[in-house]
Parts: structure tokens; sequence; C-alpha cells
């Protein structure tokens, strides 16, 4: 979900009360080297940090601050270790990869700020206050929580406590019944909002389903807020569900299933492209691989949020990985 400008200052304060820790405010504040108690002022709103303050407190907790960004944006390299943490030019690499294609109008127009502002943010002259930057993430990457978490317990944060119990339960539902999210998408097929009224064979028929195991499916999305029942038939809400973040085990199980789908497809030689490619590479070109990887995933994707009228369901199975390793 995406929050509202109004929202992202109450996250702010909770988030700077959680990642102080027992430290008192004051304790705080002189370990930053502040004459004055700006914990305080931190916590009650009055002021709030920039992203290079509130990384070097993440620091002192011990959080890897570079790793955390650099999973954060899936990009290793492009957050040098040797950077500070305090350094606006590590801030500046971190919000130019979020950027991705967006121009600075149309983030500006999503957080409420001016293209000339963004683009001294994007640009590092210029470090936005901690509401901004919640706002810079959560409206490039839908993913506000997920950024929380690098840093504190979402749990711990009353503003947000309710939406990470709903995100957790999405994503539960997502890996210990990985065909809901099939079954969510047949719902999108034009062909199943032209239905008289929702048919669970139908759509079971759609994916090679039993009746029942749709039926199942349903009754978890719909206690996750992720379908409605509306005029007779099912709908999909505008709420998505990021499976790349989260408890590693339930995630590779999830790849797991949709790489046996695939498989068992192919060994009964249904219709579809299922190739493979073994080559002898130079690591460094591994990491190019990897890279074209990552690029195709977000063309995929792209192409994905453009269609309009979709009028089947497609399974994309994509793996690289070094043999041996």
């Amino acid at each position: 979900m995406r929050y509202k400008k109004a929202q992202y200052d109450g996250i702010a304060k909770d988030f700077c009360r959680v990642i102080r820790g027992r430290r008192s405010q004051r304790q705080l504040s002189v370990r930053l080297g502040y004459g004055t108690n700006v914990a305080f002022g931190w916590e009650s709103g009055r002021r709030f940090p920039t992203l290079p303050t509130l990384l070097r407190v993440a620091a002192y907790n011990g959080v890897d601050v570079h790793r955390a960004l650099s999973d954060f944006v899936r990009q290793e390299s492009a957050l040098g270790v040797d950077v500070a943490v305090s350094d606006p030019a590590l801030t500046a690499a971190f919000f130019q990869i979020l950027k991705g294609g967006l121009s600075n109008a149309e983030i500006g127009s999503r957080i409420g700020r001016s293209a000339s502002q963004v683009s001294r943010f994007m640009a590092g002259t210029s470090q936005p206050r901690l509401p901004d930057v919640l706002a810079i993430v959560d409206a490039t990457t839908d993913r506000l929580l997920d950024f929380l978490a690098l840093f504190v317990p979402p749990s711990l944060l009353p503003s947000v406590a309710r939406d990470f119990r709903v995100l957790e339960e999405r994503r539960r539902i997502a890996t210990e019944l990985p065909w809901s999210h099939a079954v969510l998408r047949v719902l999108e097929l034009a062909s199943y909002a032209a239905l008289p009224c929702h048919d669970d064979a139908w759509v079971a028929a759609r994916l090679g389903l039993p009746d029942d195991e749709v039926r199942v499916c349903l009754e978890a999305l719909s206690r996750a807020g992720l379908v409605r029942w509306h005029e007779g038939r099912y709908e999909a809400t505008a709420e998505t569900v990021d499976m790349t973040r989260g408890p590693a085990e339930p995630r590779q199980r999830l790849k797991a299933h949709w790489l046996d789908v695939a498989a068992r497809r192919q060994l009964r030689g249904a219709p579809g492209l299922y190739s493979y490619n073994l080559v002898s590479v130079a690591r460094r070109d591994l990491e190019r691989l990897r890279a074209l990887h990552v690029r195709y995933f977000h063309e995929l994707r792209q192409i994905v949020s453009d269609s309009r009228e979709p009028d089947c369901v497609a399974l994309v199975a994509m793996q690289l990985f070094e043999l041996g390793a």
C-alpha cells in the first residue's frame, strides 16, 4: 500500500523512537555530536533527521548499512562499502537507484514536492528530512514497510504495525498456497469479467486445478483483502504482494514450487518455451549476465504493467547460477 502525505510524519516519529533503542534521547543526541537534545525534537515531530544521520544511528545499532541498502535495491556494486554511511554521496546513489526511469516531476507529484526539490534530493545537494525520505521510498518502490524493516521491526511502530501484520499474512498465504496468486491473476482476465457470475470450475479449468483448491485459495485471498465480492463475482483489489522480501526459506519454497510446475509441464510436452544454455564464461562477464537478467526481469514487469485487457495467465521461470557454487 502507499501512504498519504500526512502519515509520513507519524511514521517518522515512531521510527525515531524505536531506532533510538535503550539509549535516552540525550544520550543519542550526544553520541551524534549534538549540543542539544535533537532526539526529543525528532520524536515529538518538531524536526526530523536526514537520511545520512539516520544511517549513522543504524550503524551505531549494528546494522550493516551498505549491505541493507544494497539488498533493498538488489544491486550489490552500486553502493560501495568505501563510502561512509554519513556521506551524502551514499544517499544520492541510493535515491538514483530508487528513481529508476521516473522523472523528477513524477516523483515530485507523488510526494508533494517540486521537481526542482526532487532534483536536488537526487543529486545529493539537498538532504530531505526523514518524512520525505519515507515518501520517496514509498513512491518509487511501494515497499516502505520493507525499508523500515532494514532498521527496526515494523511491528514496533504503532503507525504501521497493523499494515505489517497484513503484509506478513499475505506473504504467508502466497507461500503456503502458491496457486492462490495464479487464481488472483485469473480474476484479472477480461474473460472472467465477462462471465454472468463467478464459477469456481471456470477458474479451475483455466489453471488445471481441482475446483476445491480454487475455493480454498479464494477464501484465503478474501480473508487477506486481496479480493472482494462484487456484483456476483470476485475482483482483485489494488493491493499487491511483493514476494521478494520476507524470510528466505518460504520464498525459496515458493520459487521451487513454480520451477517444479514448469518442469512437470516440460516433461509432459505441454506448449511453452523451455530452454537452457550451459556456458563457460569469465566471472566478470557472469556479472554482466546477472545484470542483463535483472534488466530483463524489470522490462518484463513493465510490459505486464502496461498490458491492457489481459486474456491469459502465464508463468515466466528464470534461472541463472554458477554450477558448483
